[in-house]
């Protein structure tokens, strides 16, 4: 999330939420002491990496109010060719899954030779988590025995991948989802978007400055969105056939898969919301409140076929059994977790083809044996 507009002599007032972090950076930079490693932790797109961009150019700016953003030093940091920044990636980004031993041994080595363009050395590791055991091992001396000119930003969606004795040398700095009203602001103001706008990027955004900024750029998301929303209505409706045909789709691009699971879990939480609370301020979808009601009814009858009413109970404006409407919210809860064990074996390179088609199979199956756990291996061989 690099495109944010800046103030000169405001640290970090272009990054959204995140009042907590600022505040602790803010006062290293007032005082000029600075931890020699910090760990900045937190889901992706909350602006780990862009906070670590700004802080690196307030430490190195020669202003008396930094950041000013137009010094020789703020422009070399944001252009990523600054002197004495380093920006750790594995030495081939695209190919290369982990963060290699001989990586860090030669930011080691570095970090040792004196500055001469500043009086520090900083070095931002974006993605820590792929650092291997050894990478690890082989940066805690330093991290124990720093030189005084040196700053170590870790940043990571991960923390617990990382040794005990690592994080026991950083200063922890945690990011969080940004509230909705935070947010919708922050859109309008940095896009000039109306409020109408703002309000359906925020809830899609689910906490996440990254993903509001993306999906309002994306062309493609509007019609993601109309076939996930088709493939729900195949599968609300319980028919094996047409499900596998609609969610052809998904098998086509990871990136994007990843993206409409996203959406998917969204979808599920709010027919869960309609299911058990009937409250529709709650709804992340509020714009297709109706198809939600309407799958809710759907679902509801496949989850009636396998229980036996007694009372009822009142749920989205309808009548229901309790045990139905029990049994639906376990079918629910079992897709929600589906949907995250496909979107954790997409991440760790499963077979996109594969996983997806089994992820159909066992959404339509929650549904029909909802009380059942869902049981599938989703850590495929790569080949299949």
């Amino acid at each position: 999330m690099e495109n944010v507009m800046s103030k000169p002599g405001v640290p970090f007032a272009g990054i959204v939420g995140q009042d907590a972090v600022k505040k602790l950076l803010t006062q290293a930079l007032n005082s000029r002491q600075f931890s020699h490693a910090y760990l900045f932790e937190g889901p992706p797109g909350l602006g780990k990496e862009t906070m670590a961009r700004e802080f690196a150019a307030a430490i190195f700016c020669s202003h008396e109010k930094p950041p000013c953003h137009t010094c020789k030093s703020c422009r070399q940091v944001m252009a990523g060719s600054h002197p004495e920044f380093r920006w750790i990636l594995p030495e081939n980004p695209e190919k290369d899954t982990s963060l290699s031993v001989e990586t860090i041994r030669g930011l080691i080595k570095d970090i040792y030779l004196k500055p001469y363009e500043s009086d520090w050395k900083i070095y931002v590791i974006p993605q820590a988590e792929i650092m291997t055991p050894q990478a690890q091992n082989a940066l805690l001396k330093t991290l124990e025995e720093p030189p005084d000119h040196a700053v170590i930003v870790l940043a990571t969606s991960r923390p617990e991948t990382l040794l005990p004795t690592v994080l026991s040398r950083c200063q922890t700095a945690v990011f969080r989802p940004v509230g909705k009203q935070e947010m919708e602001a922050w859109l309008q103001n940095r896009y000039q978007i109306d409020s109408h706008q703002a309000v359906k990027l925020a809830a899609f955004a689910n906490g996440t400055p990254a993903r509001a900024v993306k999906l309002r750029e994306s062309e493609s998301f509007q019609e993601l969105r109309r076939q996930l929303l088709q493939l729900t209505d195949t599968l609300a409706a319980g028919n094996i056939s047409p499900l596998l045909e609609t969610g052809e789709f998904l098998a086509r691009e990871k990136s994007q898969a990843l993206e409409v699971l996203a959406m998917w879990q969204e979808w599920v939480r709010d027919l869960q919301v309609l299911t058990l609370k009937g409250e529709t301020a709650l709804l992340i979808n509020q714009d297709q409140e109706e198809r939600l009601r309407q799958q809710v009814q759907q679902l509801a009858a496949q989850a009636s076929s396998q229980a036996s009413p007694r009372e009822s109970f009142q749920a989205s404006g309808q009548r229901h059994d309790q045990p139905v409407i029990l049994h639906l919210s376990q079918g629910l809860s079992n897709a929600l977790l589906l949907l995250e064990q496909a979107r954790d074996d997409l991440e760790n390179h499963g077979n996109l083809a594969y996983v997806t088609e089994v992820l159909l199979l066992n959404l339509l199956d929650s549904f029909k044996r909802p009380t059942a756990a869902p049981a599938v291996q989703w850590l495929t061989p790569l080949g299949r």
